[in-house]
């Protein structure tokens, strides 16, 4: 793209760049056949994507010269939207977040006993649903990606379909000169393993609050493992996912303790509902003046301005606070962290 960008604007590219890169090293170096990595990634993807398109049409809305580039179609628009509304998943109340995994795990229940014989189904001797693991951690299950995906189906039938809402999202690695693949630690196995049947669920088999929690386990080991530890470099797309993540889960655990009189903290220092903002779009004029940027910084001063820290200060914080949280977790669920 040959645009006559400002400072601030260079940096926003320089962000998007950054994650459309992690995307194209996931579509590189990721099975699907192996792992359910890509669906457990799609609140995430949501967010690159969006902001992208978002980011474009802000652009050309406000320039004379605009950028050549695809905006969404309408049904681009209403995939996208509900992709990245679950981003703020436990923003809306972990009463609404319990019923939706209940009615995706009762869903798959149906869905797997229907494919068995009578006997097998009434012992209930067949999977429920399936969890991807990293070296043995257990970083998404099926239930989860389900809730996540607009079109997520327990057959497996609707791949095209998907694929053909992804096609965008390869156009802008394109056209961001973003086809670039970060080093990855190679000695990490991503494998999926089910439960169900002969093989019971940490959780027990049975719908409850504990699966509730299992899958909040699930989600801070994603960002940990198949994220923070996978990528070698670091992109501050990690430091977007994990500070999005924390933020949520800011909202939901006073919720959780009332309902299940549990006392799981996290430190509320970091919370920032501005610097959330920035975290989930590329606008950082809206953030930052141009007399604020700091060129050499992942985020190119958002830290600063928000917490006055440094960048990594601030990301080993958020990291350590989803990684306490997870120990308080398993600790309640009396399960390894794995």
């Amino acid at each position: 793209m040959e645009n006559n960008f400002t400072v601030v604007q260079s940096a926003a590219l320089s962000l998007i760049q950054s994650d459309l890169s992690f995307l194209y090293t996931v579509i590189k170096k990721i099975n699907p056949e192996e792992s359910n990595y890509i669906p457990s990634l799609l609140p995430y993807m949501g967010v690159i994507v969006d902001g992208t398109e978002d980011w474009i049409k802000a652009y050309n809305n406000s320039k004379k010269n605009k950028i050549n580039a695809p905006v969404f179609n309408q049904s681009e628009q209403m995939y996208y939207e509900k992709m990245r509304d679950s981003i703020k998943m436990w923003q809306k109340g972990y009463d609404e977040v319990y019923e939706s995994l209940k009615e995706a795990y009762e869903e798959s229940d149906r869905y797997f006993s229907g494919l068995c014989k009578p006997i097998a189904k009434q012992l209930k001797l067949y999977d429920i649903y399936g969890v991807d693991r990293v070296n043995g951690v257990i970083c998404g299950n099926t239930i989860l990606c389900y809730v996540y995906n607009p079109l997520y189906s327990f057959d497996g039938n609707n791949g095209e379909y998907i694929k053909s809402m992804a096609e965008i999202g390869g156009k802008y690695i394109v056209l961001f000169d973003a086809a670039n693949e970060y080093p990855t630690d190679t000695s990490l196995k991503f494998d999926t393993f089910d439960y169900g049947g002969f093989q019971k669920s940490p959780v027990g088999n049975d719908f409850s609050d504990k699966f509730v929690l299992f899958s909040i386990l699930s989600q801070i080991n994603f960002l940990l493992y198949g994220v923070e530890q996978w990528i070698k470099e670091e992109i501050p797309t990690k430091m977007r996912f994990l500070y999005l993540l924390y933020y949520a889960l800011l909202e939901a655990i006073p919720q959780i303790n009332q309902k299940l009189g549990t006392t799981f903290r996290m430190d509320r220092k970091w919370k920032s509902k501005e610097f959330r903002n920035a975290m989930a779009h590329y606008k950082l004029g809206v953030a930052l003046r141009e007399e604020e940027l700091v060129v050499d910084d992942k985020l190119f001063g958002l830290t600063q301005k928000f917490f006055d820290e440094p960048y990594m200060e601030v990301k080993k914080a958020i990291a350590s606070e989803l990684l306490g949280f997870s120990k308080q977790i398993a600790r309640y669920l009396q399960v390894d962290r794995k």
